[in-house]
């Protein structure tokens, strides 16, 4: 049987032969009166989970494949790392502050220390690891890029093979194709479950965004990818308080408060719409539709919802107003998700509504932001702050806007306005903004 290095397979003991290279692991634990499964570090009480023939089983990971007590975890360790040339591709050009940024993240994986990189919205995270990608791939070393969301993963991962074009980059969510060895990988966190000390860099995007956030299991997988010699970095536009403080205690924060295009981040305007639930009265339609006629002037419009039926109601509102072939929609449950996200990168809608799922790690040229009810508790102050990333990130400046519609003010809506104008302050002290 063929085993991938650093992959991590379920089998019963009867189903290989124990090759002295091979880890093995019993995938269910006794802890005390409880299980541990040591595939996703999820501690369950036995009964709980019972099978009829009195095996036990982890419910928590149940979607990787079911892993019971009579069940083995089989890995084979990862090659020693060989020297090899790498194609690097990068026409761009990094900014001094970006350039610092790049060779302080390589200084410090030499050293096997973690990385947490705090930038804006469109400050280039990407691009600031190119040099680090290189430097590891170089080495022979293997590399993993994941992030929370399967849209960022699917945006990076096209990138990346533009970068490094003689190399295989590999893809993988859930519903991908089998998995294929590569030296550089671009996958969801929850993939990272598959694999034991296989990577000597991983790269996490979006720390701030769910799941990751606040699962326990996505950081346990993290840290088991991880090889003993190895070390993670961070992306983030809006990191926690603790994840910053973390960082600066191992000596580990880079941050950069400004675009690659040096200009400001767009200050939202807020729009006061006393009721937001469709229809709206003729009142409040007049002020509503007097904004999105304002914002198509300079730009297309990516409208944010806050729920499903909301985004399917708008929808259907601006068809008969703006015209059926200018407004497109998009949620997490659309099958044709990626198609449509790619004709909205084509202009091929004038308004593209959207649920939360294109909030962040997607980039749109020539596009305006308006959010409708941004007074809903769904719309949090980092939700805010992403959303409004997605306007005037890359190009030429085309005059994008930021527009909040909102009924009752909220410590979210205040909080977002507070920091971008923060942002920027400190932006235009460092010397990294230039005046439109």
């Amino acid at each position: 049987m063929k085993f991938y290095p650093g992959y991590q397979y379920v089998r019963q003991v009867t189903e290989f032969e124990k090759e002295s290279d091979l880890i093995v692991q019993k995938g269910l634990i006794k802890d005390g009166k409880n299980y541990r499964c040591q595939r996703c570090n999820t501690t369950f009480l036995a009964h709980e989970n019972c099978l009829p023939d009195g095996r036990y089983y982890c419910r928590e990971c149940l979607l990787l494949g079911r892993i019971t007590s009579s069940h083995y975890l089989v890995t084979k360790p990862i090659k020693k790392p060989v020297k090899k040339a790498v194609t690097f591709c990068f026409k761009g050009k990094l900014t001094p502050a970006q350039e610092k940024i790049s060779q302080g993240l390589v200084q410090n994986f030499i050293k096997q220390k973690n990385s947490l990189v705090y930038a804006v919205t469109g400050a280039g995270k990407t691009e600031m690891l190119f040099s680090l990608l290189c430097y590891c791939l170089t080495e022979g070393l293997t590399v993993a890029f994941c992030s929370p969301r399967v849209d960022v993963c699917c945006e990076i991962q096209p990138r990346l093979q533009q970068v490094f074009p003689k190399l295989s980059v590999g893809l993988r969510y859930y519903g991908a194709k089998p998995y294929e060895p590569t030296p550089l990988l671009v996958c969801t966190t929850h993939q990272l479950l598959y694999f034991k000390a296989a990577f000597h860099l991983i790269v996490v995007d979006e720390i701030d965004a769910f799941p990751y956030a606040h699962d326990k299991k996505l950081h346990f997988a993290v840290s088991n990818a991880l090889h003993e010699s190895g070390a993670t970095v961070f992306l983030s536009a809006t990191p926690s308080e603790f994840e910053i403080k973390k960082a600066q205690q191992q000596a580990g924060l880079f941050c950069l408060p400004a675009r690659y295009h040096r200009r400001k981040l767009p200050v939202p305007k807020l729009v006061r719409i006393k009721k937001q639930s469709l229809p709206l009265t003729f009142r409040n339609k007049r002020v509503f539709l007097q904004w999105i006629k304002y914002l198509l002037l300079h730009n297309h419009i990516l409208l944010f919802c806050a729920s499903i039926s909301q985004l399917k109601a708008m929808e259907e509102f601006l068809k008969k107003e703006v015209g059926k072939d200018a407004v497109g929609s998009v949620h997490a449950a659309d099958p044709k998700r990626q198609e449509k996200i790619s004709d909205m990168r084509q202009n091929a809608f004038q308004i593209f509504c959207c649920s939360t799922i294109l909030e962040r790690g997607v980039t749109f040229s020539n596009v305006s932001v308006l959010v409708f009810e941004a007074d809903h508790q769904i719309f949090t102050k980092a939700t805010l702050l992403q959303i409004a990333g997605r306007a005037d990130r890359k190009g030429e400046f085309s005059h994008s806007e930021v527009i909040f519609c909102f009924s009752q003010m909220t410590p979210a809506l205040k909080g977002a306005i507070k920091e971008i104008k923060e942002l920027n302050q400190k932006a235009q002290k460092a010397g990294l903004l230039n005046e439109v």
